[in-house]
């Protein structure tokens, strides 16, 4: 490993352990708090993953109360399955165990929400904790997906050896190229979820847009995020007390070797180019 990869590396350890702590807080304070799976009348009356939830929310930013969206806005109460990555996964994770007609509010932490990116365009920074507040409306039971167990790298396609290594889970005797055959309409070796004729749940894939909004930040720019937050002072390079501090923050302490070797011309500052390397040179 270069020097400047594992230089990356300390800075991506110390930014998970800096950052990305914090666990979600729910509180409900209004409506149960606790209730069984389904009611009388075999209805779903808790929130479990794959449900189908329809519920109104605020979001504000926790730190100063300013509203950032609501669906009372707009009018309609969102629906979607929990726990399938249509929201952020403070929301996904936090409406889990909530029950119907209860008030809650969800306190999600910076990385479980839009992460190192924010949201710029609803002033949501890096830092910035969200706080909804929700209504569950209404939970239906998850839908069939057998989709879902078969796709275990969530690509939304089946393979070959997904379909292969599942039915022999079930110990089911599957001719996979007959499957194939049958399923795979478009011969690409692949049976997408619009391929796919068996259970599959109640939604599709993610639009365009959700997986852009979920979508990481490539190398350079996740370099150029940690470095910036090491950079404690701000002043556009690292100090060997800044770098010093992140070692102590991971309880390990920065040798005098390791300092030298990422300083390599010596002016007593690693600069954004020492940090991430040149991009030109593949040195990421």
């Amino acid at each position: 490993m270069s020097i400047r990869q594992l230089l990356l590396s300390v800075g991506l350890a110390w930014a998970a352990a800096a950052l990305g702590t914090e666990e979600i807080n729910v509180t409900v304070y209004q409506g149960p708090k606790s209730c069984p799976d389904f009611d009388g009348e075999k209805k779903t009356t808790k929130i479990k993953e794959d449900c189908t939830v329809a519920f109104h929310f605020t979001a504000y930013d926790n730190a100063t109360g300013r509203k950032i969206e609501s669906s009372h806005d707009l009018g309609v109460a969102p629906s979607f399955p929990v726990g399938q990555g249509k929201v952020i996964k403070g929301l996904d994770q936090g409406l889990i165990g909530l029950c119907k007609n209860s008030k809650a509010n969800i306190v999600i932490p910076p990385h479980l929400a839009y992460g190192a990116l924010g949201k710029p365009e609803q002033g949501v920074t890096k830092d910035t904790i969200l706080r909804y507040d929700v209504e569950i409306i209404d939970i239906q039971p998850p839908v069939p997906n057998d989709f879902k167990h078969i796709d275990t790298n969530k690509d939304w396609k089946i393979s070959r050896s997904e379909a292969k290594s599942y039915f022999e889970s079930k110990n089911q005797n599957i001719d996979i190229d007959a499957l194939f055959k049958s399923e795979d309409s478009d011969g690409d070796g692949y049976v997408s979820w619009e391929e796919f004729t068996g259970p599959k749940g109640a939604e599709g894939p993610p639009s365009t847009q959700q997986t852009q909004q979920r979508q990481e930040p490539d190398p350079l720019e996740q370099a150029a995020i940690i470095f910036q937050q090491m950079d404690v002072d701000g002043d556009g390079k690292i100090s060997k007390d800044e770098l010093a501090a992140a070692f102590e923050a991971l309880g390990e302490e920065m040798t005098s070797e390791f300092w030298a070797e990422s300083d390599t011309n010596g002016d007593g500052f690693v600069s954004v180019q020492e940090f991430i390397g040149d991009q030109g040179h593949g040195e990421l």
